[in-house]
């Protein structure tokens, strides 16, 4: 793949349009569930080379969904820069961009929480412009519905499964029947009527932190509630994810505070939407978590990482996996 990547750079005349000088290298940079990552570079300057295996939101062109997003986000000046797209898929069989390296580190959610409370509210607090219409996804009526047609479509494969557990299959089904109950709660949103763009794949790698700080990876941003992202952000599936910590009610509500000092939220009702919201989120987080390890034993996943088949085998234990579908941010 390396080789590969190389050869299509200078096919494409991608070295002098990157202003790149032999001998430059290809490197791996990081593997998610759908992208992989490359680092491009010559001795001054670095590239992102990503490759996209998959939509999480179904789209026909998922490459093109996700630059035409970072251009948009440019803007807020918290997003990676984004300078070519290839949905062509003569080279590659999968859509491609190149855009900014970002230098930094991961975020750290006992350093950094302060830091990412600025990132969100520069990015939630961004005006929603016509060309934002018409380009995101929109979950404005249907925040609550949206979490439950997904689960019921993660969940498919995992109630005909014969790697899960039957313990598992009934907690997942009583907790879809208590959010389908529930989805009029919805209202609650569309009453606000306070829509932004959310990133809604917030995990601590998903973070740059550095001089200058950002959020990455935007393969599936929608227009939808603040509280989406930050419900996920705060949630036990995201912060063991690569952390293998769980936040405590002190830190969560001074992440809280600092975030709606930025944004200027209603202290009680952005409680009151995380209250509503998380259960759906934490029904997602493990409706995919139990699909990726059954496509994980079914051998039917095209990219495989093993660290993220070890975390969501363990959130699929039974004392996780009972006391996170009842899970709520603030007890």
């Amino acid at each position: 793949m390396l080789e590969k990547i190389h050869m299509y750079l200078k096919a494409y005349h991608l070295l002098e349009r990157f202003e790149l000088c032999e001998p430059i290298t290809v490197e791996f940079l990081a593997q998610g569930e759908y992208n992989q990552n490359f680092l491009i570079s010559d001795q001054t300057r670095k590239f992102v080379f990503r490759l996209n295996y998959g939509s999480q939101l179904h789209l026909d062109n998922q490459v093109q969904y996700e630059y035409q997003a970072l251009k948009w986000l440019e803007r807020t000046k918290r997003t990676p820069k984004v300078y070519y797209v290839d949905d062509h898929k003569n080279f590659f069989d999968q859509g491609l961009l190149i855009m900014e390296y970002l230098a930094g580190s991961p975020l750290d959610y006992r350093s950094d929480l302060s830091e990412a409370a600025k990132i969100f509210g520069k990015i939630h607090q961004q005006p929603l412009d016509e060309t934002a219409n018409r380009l995101f996804v929109k979950e404005t009526q249907s925040i609550l519905s949206a979490r439950t047609t997904e689960c019921e479509q993660l969940l498919d494969p995992v109630f005909k499964s014969n790697y899960i557990s039957k313990f598992a299959k009934h907690q997942f089904d009583e907790a879809l029947d208590w959010c389908k109950n529930n989805v009029k709660q919805q209202q609650f949103f569309i009453d606000l009527n306070q829509w932004c763009v959310t990133n809604t794949e917030v995990n601590s790698h998903n973070f740059i932190i550095g001089q200058q700080s950002f959020l990455i990876d935007w393969e599936k941003p929608v227009i939808s509630h603040a509280v989406q992202d930050i419900s996920q952000f705060l949630a036990s599936t995201t912060t063991l994810w690569r952390s293998n910590l769980i936040l405590s009610q002190t830190e969560k509500e001074q992440f809280i505070q600092a975030y709606l000092k930025d944004t200027h939220f209603d202290n009680e009702t952005f409680k009151e939407a995380l209250h509503i919201y998380h259960p759906y989120l934490m029904l997602r987080a493990l409706s995919w978590s139990a699909m990726a390890y059954d496509s994980y034993q079914t051998d039917t996943k095209e990219l495989q990482n093993q660290e993220i088949f070890a975390k969501v085998k363990s959130y699929l234990q039974k004392d996780f996996l009972q006391q996170a579908l009842k899970e709520q941010i603030f007890e």
